[in-house]
């Protein structure tokens, strides 16, 4: 059985924006769609603001993840944080 899964924001909510944080985006929703993709790295983007955050899937990515999802991740992480002003 799967453990719980830990909240970004709940956690830096809780612990303020001098805890650094890296992940928080599961790397299990590589195996899902598009859309299923965009919304969990969206949920992830209020902690960008104050610093201290890096974004990335928890855990390595599988090599059975199909390279369209992985591929589509990467350019979201590239449009959404990467290149934000």
């Amino acid at each position: 059985m799967k453990s719980p899964r830990l909240s970004y924001p709940a956690l830096r909510g809780e612990l303020g924006p001098e805890i650094a944080l890296i992940g928080g985006i599961d790397a299990d929703i590589l195996y899902q769609t598009p859309a299923k993709i965009r919304q969990a790295v969206e949920t992830v983007l209020p902690l960008l603001p104050p610093g201290r955050f890096i974004p990335l899937a928890d855990g390595r990515v599988r090599p059975d993840v199909p390279y369209a999802n992985y591929a589509f991740y990467r350019r979201l992480l590239e449009e959404l944080i990467l290149v934000r002003p």
